[in-house]
């Protein structure tokens, strides 16, 4: 088979399974001959297929096994037989020995080159699995630095050496640079510098959870001017907050860094929060959201007009969601327009734009321009003011289809929170066509829980009948937390034609509620209760999200 051929072949392949049409594959081919990349290639980099899809389908074809490599422990010595520059070039990932066989993960069809060449290097028999090509360069960029560059032990060397320079000759730049290499290392979303009357607690928020890292001296303090300088702050200015940032690329990534900072007693508190920038990749369905659930999403954001919002706290994967549902549309014949603050993810087929307040350019002034640019689809970031609300509604009503987020603690208080932004019942039961409530749930290490019987306070909590509950342990795959990765907790409020009528007429609350729940709607807590009976979750961990009294 040639290599046209095997391309058309995909393509074929992804027809046949209902994920992308002709009109995808003519559109890719055009695209092809302008970039001459594979067709699978240029399918995903425009977004009309994800990662997941594409190695999906082609595992299918060839009866090879799909990894997750999110899910995985890689053997350190396995790494040593290699370097990172050969399985850069071939594609590929050492995972696991099982007696005389050697797992490897690819994001290409394996040859019988490489087979021949790993064997001869590692005395195995290879055999293969399928990846992600994005998740796999990650993955040997990431461990194969870390093999050869224990970063903790190297944070700590440099605190030791920045503590004993009395003449402040050292600069704290190598602390900053191994401080951010441990943070990617350890999965963590932000980092925290906290002042305190002995020193400065350092810590990772990893999975939504912060972990102490280490302590260091309050002289030190220094280490706080040169953060401020990276992110382009008054490092004369300490009397008052700051917001500040900057671009750098880590292990071959580039990052968003955004940096703010309160004064307390003690000294200036800065929190880092590090934004990849990665392509958006990924499906309702990879998130979390129930099987039979993910349809009805689906549905949703096909709708042409109207408006879906997204509700919880900051850090609770809104965005996310949003981008996802996004991904769940067929851009090609669509102009979307976006104002984020900030672009997590890039979404090819749209027109991403960010806001600048310096400049006059935010949510409510973006709102503006987007209308005159013949939009179909229009993602707001946030709701968070009555101009704001009053124009995506308004828009929802001349024929456009918004998408936003909005701070509200569940799907039904999202209704009294727009009411307080302005917006009227006649526009609001004309709009909204569902709002999505959520959280993120740490999912227990694969490698580490046990099966416990559960107490007579986990069965009263559950409020049923369960035999056996999974909980955390701890192991070094999970950096003793007894938790690997999250997933998502949910309600999804759809609003059907009886919901309509009582929005209308602005009913109560509790008559939406108890409307809602007799079409079938399920709360957090429902959602909750079914991941930890499947053994995605611990019970403590569904308590510390969502609380022991509100359900």
């Amino acid at each position: 088979m040639s290599a046209e051929e095997s391309q058309l072949k995909i393509g074929s392949l992804l027809k046949k399974k209902g994920i992308i049409t002709d009109k995808h594959i003519r559109y890719a081919l055009n695209v092809q001959k302008i970039t001459r990349e594979k067709l699978g290639k240029v399918l995903t980099r425009v977004g009309l297929v994800t990662e997941v899809e594409l190695v999906r389908t082609v595992a299918e074809q060839l009866d090879l096994k799909v990894v997750d490599l999110q899910k995985v422990d890689p053997e350190m010595e396995l790494l040593r037989l290699f370097n990172r520059n050969f399985c850069l070039n071939n594609r590929f990932f050492p995972v696991r020995r099982k007696n005389d066989t050697l797992l490897l993960v690819t994001s290409e069809l394996p040859t019988t080159r490489l087979s021949h060449d790993i064997r001869r290097i590692t005395g195995l028999m290879p055999k293969f699995a399928l990846t992600e090509e994005s998740r796999l360069l990650t993955y040997i960029y990431n461990y194969f630095f870390f093999l050869e560059n224990p970063v903790e032990e190297l944070l700590h060397r440099e605190i030791r050496t920045l503590a004993a320079d009395s003449t402040r000759t050292v600069s704290p730049d190598n602390f900053l640079h191994y401080l951010l290499l441990f943070a990617v290392k350890l999965r963590s979303t932000d980092i925290h510098l906290r002042p305190m009357p002995q020193g400065i607690s350092v810590n990772f928020r990893i999975d939504g959870v912060l972990q102490d890292i280490a302590f260091i001296p309050k002289h030190l303090s220094r280490i706080i001017t040169s953060i401020k300088l990276q992110a382009d702050m008054d490092i004369s200015e300490q009397r008052l907050p700051q917001d500040g940032r900057w671009h750098t690329t880590i292990l071959e990534r580039p990052y968003d860094i955004r940096v703010s900072t309160v004064v307390t007693p003690d000294g200036e508190n800065v929190v880092m929060r590090l934004l990849s920038q990665e392509q958006a990749s990924f499906s309702l369905g990879s998130l979390g959201f129930m099987s039979q659930d993910v349809p009805t999403l689906i549905r949703v954001f096909n709708e042409p007009f109207g408006v879906v919002l997204l509700t919880g706290p900051t850090g609770s994967g809104k965005s996310t969601t949003l981008v996802a549902g996004l991904n769940s549309l067929d851009l090609i014949d669509k102009n979307v327009l976006t104002i984020e603050n900030p672009i997590e993810y890039l979404v090819p087929l749209a027109r991403q734009t960010q806001v600048n307040e310096a400049a006059g350019y935010d949510f409510s002034n973006a709102m503006r321009h987007f209308l005159r640019h013949d939009p179909d689809v229009i993602l707001v970031g946030e709701m968070r003011d009555e101009p704001t609300a009053k124009m995506a509604m308004n828009a929802a009503t001349t024929g456009h289809m918004v998408l936003s987020t909005l701070h509200s603690n569940t799907a039904l208080g999202a209704i009294p929170r727009l009411y307080g932004l302005g917006v009227d019942s006649q526009t609001l039961s004309e709009s909204l066509l569902a709002v999505v409530s959520q959280r993120l749930l740490r999912t227990l290490c694969p490698y580490c829980y046990k099966t416990a019987t559960p107490t007579q306070e986990d069965l009263e909590y559950l409020d049923k009948e369960v035999k056996t509950l999974y909980v955390p342990q701890g192991c070094d795959a999970c950096n003793q937390t007894g938790y690997m990765g999250r997933t998502i907790l949910y309600e999804n409020l759809i609003v059907d034609s009886t919901l309509r009528n009582l929005l209308e007429r602005r009913a109560e609350l509790h008559e939406i509620e108890e409307q809602a729940y007799e079409k079938g709607f399920r709360n957090m807590f429902h959602i909750g209760v079914s991941k930890v009976e499947s053994g995605q979750t611990s019970v403590t961990e569904l308590q510390r999200v969502i609380g022991r009294l509100r359900y």
